[in-house]
């Protein structure tokens, strides 16, 4: 009986030892992802500025494009005066 008893409190020490492992590996794993995404978080920061950059040169090319050829239809109007 008194084996039994041993037997028993010593598989339950070892399972809550095993938990205590499981637990461990968890959080472990929890604190590489959320170090992922505060990595992610800066990438997508850096992207949105990039993107924020290429839209504004996106504008400004059609831009600079009308500005010339406002330029020279201006131009070629003043040579008709």
């Amino acid at each position: 009986e008194a084996a039994k008893i041993k037997d028993a409190s010593t598989s339950a020490f070892l399972q809550v030892t095993t938990c205590e492992e499981n637990i461990a590996k968890w959080k472990a794993d929890i604190r590489e992802y959320e170090e992922k995404i505060v990595e992610a978080k800066e990438q997508i920061a850096l992207e949105e500025i990039k993107k924020q950059e290429f839209a504004a040169q996106a504008v400004e090319v059609p831009r600079a494009k009308i500005d010339e050829l406002a330029h020279a239809g201006i131009q070629h109007y003043s040579d008709g005066l």
